[in-house]
């Protein structure tokens, strides 16, 4: 059975200690692949590590909050059970952050096992729904604000690599729209059809569906999409890009 990648944020390293200790001994489902004392520790974690699941704290003074973690994280692919000592702060989780589960320090094993069997379902869920859409051609990608969101695949123009994210520009009703999904490039293109999509460059993979023409700038190059847009293509990837190019055209 495939893991659940899980990250443990806290500001006291008892707590994280204590919640690595009952996931050890209780639930060999759960693999912690990482911990971080503070929110931009968390922020680096959680990019490095593309996390399922994230126990997170509340209050970790000076240096913000569990909020303030989530707030910098709009577009995240990972579901949160919030381990606090405040109560306080239960409905405004549910309000803003939308938890899969909110523990109350000191929690038994019986809470935590009621948490992870709800965060295991909404995993399994998550699963299901990007099996299904992806059978039809389509990236389902979490947003924080609208849930997920599905865009088809012939509308993708093309993906621009920025750091740990990838920016996604696509068509919808006549007009180009940006996406910015939480996940590498790589990760991208490895959900992408091979045949339409090709890497042109280190930063950029393009739908091939979409591009007008090219030119040749040196040992570089440009590719003008249908809409306007340009894409570089890069002094590796000009063979491979011009090679795809005619093969996908019929040249």
């Amino acid at each position: 059975m495939k893991k659940i990648n899980t990250i443990i944020v806290d500001d006291e390293e008892s707590a994280i200690n204590t919640l690595r200790g009952m996931i050890n001994n209780y639930f060999p489902q759960i693999e912690v692949v990482a911990v971080a004392n503070n929110v931009d520790d968390a922020l680096q974690k959680a990019a490095a590590h593309q996390p399922s699941l994230v126990f997170l704290d509340v209050e970790m003074p000076p240096f913000g909050s569990g909020f303030d973690f989530l707030e910098k994280c709009p577009n995240r692919n990972f579901g949160v059970i919030f381990v606090t000592a405040y109560p306080k702060y239960a409905i405004k989780a549910i309000n803003d952050a939308q938890p899969w589960g909110y523990l109350v320090k000191p929690y038994s094993v019986n809470e935590l096992t009621l948490a992870i069997e709800k965060a295991e379902e909404k995993i399994k869920e998550l699963n299901e729904v990007n099996s299904l859409i992806n059978e039809e051609h389509s990236l389902v990608l979490p947003d924080a604000r609208k849930g997920n969101v599905v865009i088809r695949t012939k509308d993708i123009v093309y993906c621009e690599a920025d750091g740990t994210t990838t920016d996604i520009f696509y068509q919808k009703e006549g007009k180009m729209l940006r996406f910015t999904a939480s996940r590498t490039l790589k990760d991208v293109e490895e959900q992408l059809p091979i045949r339409t999509f090709c890497r042109s460059h280190h930063s950029y993979l393009v739908n091939l569906a979409f591009v007008d023409r090219y030119e040749r700038t040196g040992r570089n190059g440009i590719i003008h999409f249908k809409d306007g847009s340009k894409a570089p293509i890069s002094v590796g990837k000009m063979e491979d890009f011009e090679d795809r190019f005619l093969q996908f055209s019929g040249g």
